[in-house]
């Protein structure tokens, strides 16, 4: 392998876990399974990384980073059904542009449910994964667009947003079984429509 850094090490380690856990899942991700795909001695990983898990942990974070890339664009002056729009839209791409990445973070998730108290004691786990992963963001952008709109949603913001994650998760599978980007992209659009009637507030209230 031509000489790498040990940041470019790792991050080519990284890569080829992604793609074996995508793949195979958590349980075929074996360190000989993923030294092989990255191309480098079964001695590198032992040396980049102290054990699996500070692995595991960095694709989390690549999960992170690629989401935070993804959301920079985001219009901070649009109105509500706007910024829903976009939000939903956005994710989408997320998705659809790093889809073995996101099937990973599943898996991973489930690691980390798994073994909490290992990876996160007396943490909330939920709350440790979802709020980096696009629920601290989206509930922030959704909240800032409906106080610009004067707009008290009919359903709290944060449960908007947990709304929008979950389903999102349900396209991950989808897209994973099908390969059909546009019937998964219609499905934005549905959700599009329903976050914003969730959100207006009911005939007749307040």
């Amino acid at each position: 392998m031509t000489y790498l850094s040990a940041d470019e090490r790792r991050r080519v380690i990284v890569d080829a876990a992604v793609r074996v856990i995508a793949t195979e899942g958590l349980a075929g991700a074996t360190t000989r399974r993923i030294a092989d795909q990255a191309g480098v001695p079964l001695g590198t990983l032992h040396y980049c990384f102290r054990n699996k898990d500070e692995l595991n942990l960095l694709i989390l974070g690549r999960g992170h980073a690629t989401m935070l890339s993804a959301f920079e664009g985001l219009d901070r002056e649009a109105g509500f059904e706007a910024t829903v729009r976009e939000v939903v839209a956005t994710y989408w791409r997320w998705i659809r542009d790093h889809h073995g990445l996101h099937l990973s973070l599943m898996e991973l998730l489930m690691w980390a449910i798994r073994n909490k108290e290992a990876v996160l004691p007396g943490r909330d786990v939920w709350a440790e994964v979802n709020a980096p992963f696009g629920g601290d963001l989206i509930a922030s952008a959704l909240a800032a667009a409906a106080e610009r709109d004067g707009l008290r949603t009919a359903v709290p913001v944060p449960e908007l947003a947990r709304f929008l994650i979950h389903r999102m998760d349900g396209l991950v599978l989808e897209l994973a079984e099908t390969s059909d980007e546009a019937s998964c992209e219609r499905q934005t659009l549905l959700l599009a429509d329903a976050l914003v009637l969730l959100a207006l507030p009911r005939q007749g209230s307040g």
